[in-house]
């Protein structure tokens, strides 16, 4: 029964259904990512890559931003992807190990949401984002911020070891603004902006593990629909904001050669 519910709701309310079950500050860079693959679009037909999908959430945030729109999910977990919910002729998932060589040609718009942080060799894997990039096209990336990690880890004790295995933990604890500036200058890509995700006071930070996890997740996110909680779900880079206060941070890249 639920999963016949589940259908219906992911079919004629996909964003709200998302929004409701998942953490938020997931729909948060998904709503990020959306919002600005609709403003820099100008297209009726565009490509969007997303690598690292998981099950391919994404897709409910892009799905109506152009008439024809054509998404392809790249992820190592297969099993995820075998779960996705979505029964569309333009999505389409495959399986891959993004450490290794690969290319599914040119696209519009590459999205690459919470993984580079996963991976030793970061430079080889954002040259593959890159290749994946047509001329004129985008490349849309989000990673946790170093600097507010490291501000609420001395705050309620979290771990600062990064992990020594890739995919299942993070080889690094976040990205500096001038990380995101150096990946983008020494690949010839013009940096259209940075953006910061997912703002948290104290008391978010301090629960935001129980917030993304089973009922926790349900009822905060319920708290946000009714206006009971309220915080920035992004904002850009600018000095009125404290940058601490945010738990990732993104940027923007065009390839303009």
């Amino acid at each position: 029964m639920f999963k016949i519910f589940e259908g219906i709701f992911l079919k004629l309310f996909p964003k709200f259904y998302l929004g409701l079950t998942r953490p938020q500050d997931s729909n948060d860079r998904f709503l990020f990512g959306s919002n600005f693959i609709k403003k820099y679009n100008k297209k009726d037909n565009i490509t969007i890559l997303d690598v690292g999908c998981g099950g391919g959430n994404f897709f409910a945030y892009v799905n109506s931003i152009s008439k024809n729109i054509n998404y392809l999910g790249l992820d190592f977990d297969h099993e995820k992807m075998k779960k996705n919910k979505f029964d569309n002729k333009n999505f389409r998932l495959i399986s891959q190990d993004l450490r290794e060589n690969w290319f599914f040609g040119e696209h519009d718009f590459v999205w690459s949401s919470e993984v580079i942080e996963h991976l030793f060799d970061d430079e080889n894997y954002f040259k593959k984002l890159v290749k994946s990039t047509r001329k004129g096209g985008y490349i849309l990336i989000t990673t946790p911020f170093f600097n507010s990690y490291l501000n609420f880890a001395k705050k309620y004790g979290w771990s600062t070891e990064p992990s020594k295995e890739e995919i299942i933990g993070h080889v690094r604890l976040g990205y500096k603004e001038n990380d995101l500036k150096k990946l983008g200058k020494i690949n010839n890509l013009k940096l259209e902006n940075i953006y910061f995700i997912t703002e948290c006071n104290n008391y978010r930070a301090k629960n935001i593990f129980n917030m993304n996890n089973g009922l926790f997740c349900y009822f905060f996110n319920i708290l946000y629909f009714l206006k009971f909680l309220r915080y920035k779900r992004y904002n850009s880079n600018d000095a009125s904001i404290n940058k601490l206060n945010y738990f990732s941070i993104a940027a923007i890249y065009k390839k303009e050669s």
